[in-house]
């Protein structure tokens, strides 16, 4: 049910997300995968990591993720403000994340804030990778299980866009 539940609200909101978006002249919609949560089995055993993201003026964008791992489902919100061009160079993210923790397995659900700066590097016309280290304050820490520590996450992305 819970699963469930999660897929009918990213859907949503990715509705949600391109139906705002497309007032905006000449929008982007993108869809990425971040490899490094995935391979980093520091970050609750590795994690699946999908994001939608969806121009919103000239310089910024608005991004909805979902994230799966053993013990914690991630829904992530943010805006991406980019210092140079949409999908070219640096850029910073401020986010909000709820963690929705699996009880059985000890995780506890929490709400999470996530800082964001990283680099974009456009491959082809629609291909971008990007890097980035975050900031999460909220959850518990994924080795210690201590709340209130700061965790820094390393970020390896791939994003189709059109």
């Amino acid at each position: 049910m819970f699963k469930q539940f999660f897929v009918a609200l990213f859907a949503g909101l990715a509705f949600f997300l391109v139906a705002v978006g497309s007032a905006q002249a000449a929008t982007s919609i993108g869809f990425g995968y971040d490899l490094a949560r995935q391979l980093d089995k520091n970050q609750d055993d590795g994690q699946v990591n999908l994001a939608t993201q969806v121009s919103v003026g000239r310089r910024s964008a608005l991004i909805l993720g979902l994230a799966s791992g053993e013990r914690y489902e991630v829904l992530e919100f943010a805006f991406k403000r980019y210092n140079e061009q949409y999908l070219s160079g640096s850029f910073f993210q401020l986010g909000a994340d709820y963690w929705y923790g699996d009880r059985k397995k000890g995780a506890k659900s929490k709400l999470g804030l996530d800082l964001r700066l990283g680099y974009e590097l456009p491959v082809t016309r629609h291909l971008v990778f990007s890097g980035a280290i975050s900031a999460l304050y909220g959850p518990n820490n994924f080795n210690t299980d201590k709340s209130s520590e700061l965790i820094l996450r390393p970020h390896l992305g791939v994003m189709f866009h059109f």
